[in-house]
């Protein structure tokens, strides 16, 4: 019985010079192989750069938490850790952001999230499984602070320690269940799949696309080319100032000024109604936005987005609808989400194997299609 716990400065270790850090690999050199729980804090919600800005870590009822932004050397840290099981809670997030960062690339792996789908759970935030399986209340006034701000308060700290010294417990407890229901190799699966994936090494600028938020559509040609133009204007300055763009300028009041803007509308003070002006800067840059999206002709006016044009395929859509039905009765037989089990693009892969190929085998889908070998199973059985 793997023993919850308590937190105390005892058991959440700071790691922000070089002694301590030596330390801490000299600690993972002792424990070869050993499972370490493993998570990281960003800060996209107040920075326009999203950095790793801790790792924490945590064995033995343990928590160690470096801070990345001092001179330590993370690739050591990281080449540790690379070769281990790691128990972690919705991982892929994580594992995006050490790729990007550090080039980093697990090979083993826990995911209680996903264990926690596959059990059929209703709630699988972290905070909700710990609070159900392990007894353990998670503190989450923190999750929107700046992890860049230095140094560290002690809420803070806790609150970074939390995340993983109870992971191991949760571990323990999620896998019984999942013995119990004779799915933990599927889990294994994903988690092998997870730890395998290819993830790109940062986003590509997409000038056509990028600018599309939420509501350009429903706006005139004209109104788009100003949201266009006025969104290029935030987010050049969100990157000049390392800000995100909706601390700059919401898509809200954006979308609301590109209408009158359109119409002829140049005072910024009616465009951006508010309490303070508008940064001199801003403004300017602005002004120029206006300006530029004032002098195209109709023909440069962006069209709304539609989407790739997908060609009907009534007897397709009639397979994927049998194959949706015959899902849907086999998740709630398991006990399981249907989106889990197989989403639509999953069924629309396994129709075109069936209609390709003549018939649809588990080997098949996984072959052919690239489905997980446990869902390919359920689907052709």
């Amino acid at each position: 019985m793997v023993t919850v716990p308590t937190l105390s400065p005892a058991n959440a270790r700071l790691v922000l010079d070089a002694d301590a850090f030596g330390g801490l690999l000299a600690e993972l050199d002792a424990r070869p192989g050993a499972d370490v729980a493993l998570d990281t804090e960003a800060d996209s919600f107040h920075h326009y750069f999203e950095k790793v800005c801790l790792l924490q870590l945590a064995w033995d009822g343990t928590a160690y938490l470096v801070d990345p932004l001092q001179p330590l050397d993370i690739a050591a840290l990281l080449a540790r850790l690379a070769p281990r099981r790691l128990l972690m809670h919705g991982a892929d997030y994580d594992l995006r952001l050490l790729f990007r960062g550090y080039g980093f690339r697990a090979t083993s792996l826990f995911d209680t999230m996903f264990a926690a789908q596959l059990l059929g759970e209703k709630e699988i935030g972290l905070a909700a499984l710990l609070a159900a399986r392990v007894g353990v209340t998670l503190d989450k006034a923190h999750q929107r602070a700046d992890w860049s701000e230095r140094p560290l308060t002690q809420p803070l700290v806790a609150y970074a320690a939390a995340d993983v010294l109870h992971l191991a417990a949760l571990v323990e407890s999620i896998t019984r269940d999942l013995e119990a229901k004779g799915r933990l190799a599927w889990h294994a699966e994903e988690c092998a799949r997870l730890a395998a994936a290819v993830f790109p090494s940062g986003r590509e600028a997409d000038p056509e696309r990028d600018w599309r938020i939420k509501g350009t559509n429903a706006l005139t040609d004209k109104e788009r080319a100003f949201a266009r133009a006025l969104w290029e204007a935030r987010d050049a300055r969100a990157r000049s100032l390392d800000r995100p763009a909706f601390r700059v300028l919401t898509n809200e009041r954006l979308l609301l000024a590109a209408k009158p803007a359109a119409a002829g509308e140049r005072d910024l003070g009616k465009l951006f109604p508010g309490p303070r002006a508008l940064p001199d800067a801003f403004a300017h840059a602005l002004r120029e936005a206006l300006a530029r999206a004032a002098a195209l002709a109709p023909a440069e006016w962006p069209k709304p987005r539609r989407g790739e044009r997908v060609e009907p395929d009534p007897a397709l859509d009639r397979e994927v609808e049998n194959l949706r039905k015959s899902r849907d009765a086999k998740a709630a037989s398991l006990g399981l989400d249907p989106g889990v089990l197989a989403s639509k693009a999953i069924l629309t892969a396994a129709a075109k194997t069936r209609r390709e190929k003549g018939r649809m085998t588990a080997d098949l889908l996984v072959t052919e299609g690239g489905l997980s070998r446990w869902r390919a199973e359920l689907l052709a059985s």
